[in-house]
């Protein structure tokens, strides 16, 4: 299903949700008020979609969204006033979503909710059923601290606000039928008396609504003017106030829970689920709504310059059938399609002009045909070329080629247009013109699905290189120099290897083994950068501390420290080596020991280099790529003592040391990728245990 297709069936779903809370809100009775009320629900949405979107428009929209909305209050005015007459008849309120507070309508002070709030300091355990009384200075600290469903600053009531809370006795917390004022069943709580210059606490006893002067503790119920700060709420809504009506008094209370998203908890279920409808599930499946026909809006516009095109947006336009049927319809079909692909590719070229002039560039360094280089060998070639190519078909635009590639089907359609106008002008139209017709030819839905598929991935790469554009040149960069690296350490490190050995005599077939061991590593190193690469271009990897290198990059710098490092090891000490064993007892077998040893020392300075990049991965799964990624040069030295004992049959060394160096592969560093501590010991480790049994590999050749 299309992008189009989903938001269609979304809108359609918002409006159906909208269209059942209407009628469970007006009832069948106004079936007529509920179909005017869903398409002024349209209309809504579509102006608040355009408030966000047209700034230009903003007042005129306000002022048409303020007319619906007057209209949608009158079409709902059977569920607004079943609402205000349930206010009208009710005076506390608990809410759902708020179930430690209770409002009283007639004040809209809140008041802790007894049945939550620890009114009392607990049961005295010499008198079952009487309770602990806070004392002032207990009471006041309880009060400092408290917070409740997002409602902080609780104080102490004043004497006549808890008398007001009491004197009726409808309060929910006074036993119902009781002779008393009781909350809780207790008459002692604590009040406060405030002046200009002075506050007092005082214990109200609720038998007779006086104070008790000889007390110092009692119970607790505070109270919070939340709702009602810098308001006239107790005015507004007073019976002798004559400049509302009584339906206006109402809708201020109605007002109070809607600004502070309360949900009330009325005498009928029925009148709260109805508010909830209103108030709480409406607001919310309007705004889903307007955010789904702004995206419908801007979808619908088949011109829009994007770089996920959906070609059936487009495609709709055409009578698919009707042109598969017609040879005519169709190769007119045909060239209007590729017009309007080019017509499309010219606009959003002109958009990403500056893009697309950089990525240009870049084509240009990557189009040259690769041409084999008789100084390597037909492997690296093969990896050098593979490698070039992979850059160009993930990199190069070619917007040229694309463009010729469209035309070419356009061709054809121009060449069935001039074969009809030539037979047209013949003696034996019927005939071939049903030969033509006869001829086999993609369907032009197809035609369409493949052209559209040409252009999506031109865009795509342009869309691409727009958001990695840093790494992209980066990566081109790293290419570049790493093919003129190996072209050098094929020429000129070679010479500089065969100059430093013949001026000492060392035998040609000597330093040319030599050489092949170099080249066998390089080779290897060589194989790790497209890997890398490859992985970057699907996105960098997330990490946990932000840093202004890639990973990616990190990781390529790294591996090029260690390839210069194996260099420089076979440009100057390499001949060392082998000066210092050539005329000892198993001097060859000595030299490839250390030569081992000391290649070992910088496969273990990589491992260290990375190891800090692999636990500033965020993900495991990209530690887990890291440590695949260098797997093979890490055990490379490994690998190449145990080929090198079994092809040269060294009796000498014991099977037990060959079994232990063995296990060193078998050394699992992905079980340590939790702690970076227990990771870095687990590669002090086998570097000790590497060279120990080096050590003991060549002691056991001395004993010859």
């Amino acid at each position: 299903m299309s992008e189009l297709e989903n938001l269609k069936a979304r809108q359609q779903e918002l409006l159906d949700k909208i269209q059942m809370l209407n009628e469970q809100c007006e009832g069948k009775e106004n079936e007529h008020n509920a179909q005017k009320l869903q398409e002024l629900n349209k209309v809504q949405a579509q102006l608040i979609g355009n408030q966000n979107n047209l700034k230009q428009q903003l007042q005129l929209v306000q002022e048409k969204i303020k007319t619906i909305n007057n209209e949608i209050d009158k079409l709902s005015s059977t569920a607004t006033d079943r609402i205000l007459e349930a206010i009208k008849n009710q005076r506390w309120y608990f809410f759902k979503n708020k179930p430690h507070i209770l409002m009283d309508k007639t004040t809209g002070i809140i008041w802790a909710n007894l049945d939550c709030f620890p009114w009392n300091k607990g049961e005295d355990p010499n008198d079952k059923g009487s309770m602990y009384c806070y004392e002032f200075k207990e009471a006041e600290e309880l009060l400092k601290k408290y917070i409740t469903d997002n409602i902080p600053n609780w104080e102490f009531p004043k004497k006549q606000e808890l008398i007001h809370f009491v004197e009726d006795k409808s309060c929910p917390f006074i036993k119902e039928n009781s002779s008393d004022y009781r909350l809780k069943g207790y008459k002692f709580w604590i009040t406060i008396e405030k002046t200009p210059s002075n506050e007092k606490f005082m214990v109200l006893k609720l038998d007779e609504l006086k104070n008790d002067e000889n007390r110092d503790n009692a119970f607790l119920i505070p109270c919070s003017y939340h709702l009602i700060q810098n308001n006239e709420y107790e005015k507004n809504i007073s019976e002798n106030n004559h400049i509302y009506t009584e339906k206006e008094r109402l809708r201020f209370t109605l007002d109070l829970f809607r600004k502070n998203e309360l949900w009330p908890i009325f005498d009928d279920a029925e009148i709260t689920d109805l508010y909830k409808k209103i108030y709480f599930e409406k607001p919310r499946l309007l705004q889903a709504l307007s955010e789904v026909e702004t995206q419908l809006a801007q979808c619908e516009e088949v011109k829009t310059i994007s770089a996920n095109f959906d070609y059936t947006t487009l495609l709709n336009k055409y009578d698919i059938a009707s042109i598969d049927k017609s040879i005519i319809k169709y190769y007119e079909a045909v060239q209007k399609w590729i017009d309007e692909l080019m017509e499309y590719l010219a606009d959003f070229e002109q958009q990403k002009e500056s893009v697309i002039q950089d990525c240009n560039q870049i084509g240009l360094q990557l189009s040259t045909t690769y041409k084999d280089d008789s100084n390597l060998t037909e492997a690296e070639n093969e990896l050098l070329k593979n490698r070039q190519y992979y850059f160009k078909d993930k990199l190069a635009l070619g917007m040229d080629k694309v463009k010729t590639n469209l035309l070419k089907v356009k061709q054809q359609a121009d060449d069935i247009e001039y074969t009809i106008n030539e037979i047209d002008d013949g003696d034996n139209a019927i005939y071939e013109l049903a030969q033509l017709e006869k001829k086999e030819r993609a369907s032009f839905a197809l035609i369409a699905e493949n052209t559209a598929k040409i252009v999506n991935k031109a865009l795509q790469k342009i869309d691409f290189f727009e958001h990695n554009r840093d790494f992209i040149v980066k990566a081109v960069e790293v290419w570049y120099k790493w093919n003129e690296d190996y072209k050098v350490f094929k020429t000129k490190q070679y010479e500089e290897l065969k100059h430093s050995c013949e001026e000492d005599d060392i035998e040609a077939e000597v330093w040319q083994k030599w050489y092949e061991d170099w080249q066998k590593l390089r080779f290897t190193i060589e194989e790790k950068l497209q890997p890398m690469i490859s992985r970057g271009l699907k996105g960098d990897i997330e990490t946990k501390e932000e840093q202004e290198i890639p990973i990616i990059m990190q990781a390529i710098y790294v591996l090029n420290d260690y390839k210069i490092a194996v260099d420089n090891f076979y440009l100057e000490e390499r001949k060392n080596i082998y000066q210092q064993y050539v005329f000892q007892n198993c001097g060859d077998l000595q030299e490839k020991f250390e030569v081992e040893k000391e290649l070992y020392a910088r496969t273990v300075n990589l491992q260290k280099a990375l190891q800090n990049i692999i636990f500033n991965c965020k993900k495991e799964a990209d530690k887990i790529f890291i440590l695949r990624w260098i797997d093979n040069l890490i055990d490379i030295q490994i690998n190449e003592i145990i080929q090198f004992v079994a092809d040269n049959n060294l009796e000498q060394i014991s099977q037990e040391v060959l079994n232990e160096f063995a296990k060193l592969k078998q050394k699992n560093y992905y079980m340590y990728l939790a702690d970076i501590k227990a990771y870095s010991q687990e590669q002090a480790n086998r570097e000790k245990a590497y060279n120990s049994l080096i050590f003991k590999m060549r002691k056991g050749l001395m004993k010859k």
